[in-house]
């Protein structure tokens, strides 16, 4: 897990990642354990996702 990229994260938000990508819970259980819907806990992991591939991407040199 980058961790860089998870401090500049909320509170929730590192819940919810904290939830899904080290604890291997559900969408559904992450969303009950956080008080939310399933839909928010997509969207967290979908920003998650966007993020950790800019932050790869911006460490590794482009090679064109």
């Amino acid at each position: 897990m980058n961790q860089q990229a998870f401090e500049k994260m909320g509170r929730f938000r590192q819940k919810v990642i904290r939830l899904v990508y080290v604890e291997k819970k559900s969408i559904y259980e992450t969303a009950i354990a956080c008080g939310c819907t399933a839909e928010k806990v997509k969207r967290v992991m979908k920003k998650w996702k966007l993020v950790t591939r800019n932050e790869a991407a911006a460490l590794s040199p482009d090679e064109q």
